[in-house]
């Protein structure tokens, strides 16, 4: 299969490596004979996989061997956390993403709008005029809203402003996934949050490949790496 590439976007954190990440999936069984469609899956190995612990090409190519369903690695660098996410659920434009431990991250043609089960979650987005312009790979302003859970459970509504810009052609070689890509570059600023500057790699198709996406104070940036679509 080859080696698994890393994103090689502009960050503060230049080699990503094998991803991880997700959140706590809504609506999901209490049912003791539930089994997380995750479960039957993942790898032993990874579901043994000790926490922080890094996630081996072994345990890539034995998942993408498994399935033929989307496959997506995030990683959060601030907390040294990795994790490997196989899509479980699709609503329209959304699709959701889990690991074996019932985090979920949730995405909309690979631009992260939620997350569940990590501290500091981001409830929702509206990411609409911020999407179309980075899948349409396409300059412009636009305005773009995050909403967080404070530890004090209160929904923190942050408006940004963003400037959006093409950038690069490049080429992408991760996992499974084989492309051309455009990186895309977001700056955003907002009088009631910190500054941020997202980087999106942006198919033909208008699909994000890869990412670096700022996803609040408590997560810092998430990287991105589709493996399998």
């Amino acid at each position: 299969m080859g080696t698994i590439l890393a994103m090689n976007l502009r960050t503060t954190f230049p080699r990503i490596g094998l991803l991880a990440l997700a959140s706590g999936l809504i609506g999901c069984s209490n049912d003791p004979y539930f089994e997380f469609p995750v479960q039957s899956i993942v790898p032993t190995s990874l579901r043994k996989q000790e926490p922080n612990s890094e996630i081996t090409p072994q345990a890539i190519v034995e998942t993408l061997s498994a399935t033929d369903l989307p496959v997506a690695f995030l990683g959060v660098p601030d907390r040294d956390s990795q994790v490997l996410l196989i899509r479980i659920e699709q609503n329209g434009p959304y699709e959701t993403f889990a690991n074996p431990e019932r985090q979920s991250v949730t995405m909309r043609h690979g631009m992260i709008t939620g997350t569940r089960g990590l501290s500091g979650d981001l409830m929702s987005t509206e990411e609409e005029a911020l999407l179309a312009l980075v899948r349409g790979r396409r300059a412009g302003q636009v305005t773009y809203i995050q909403r967080y859970l404070t530890p004090e459970d209160v929904t923190e509504v942050i408006t940004y402003r963003c400037g959006v810009e093409p950038d690069a052609t490049v080429d992408v070689s991760i996992g499974l996934v084989q492309d051309t890509a455009t990186e895309m570059v977001a700056a955003c600023e907002s009088a009631d949050g910190p500054p941020f500057v997202d980087y999106y790699k942006v198919s033909g198709s208008g699909e994000i490949l890869a990412s670096r996406q700022w996803l609040g104070e408590n997560l810092g940036y998430v990287a991105m790496q589709m493996l399998q679509r």
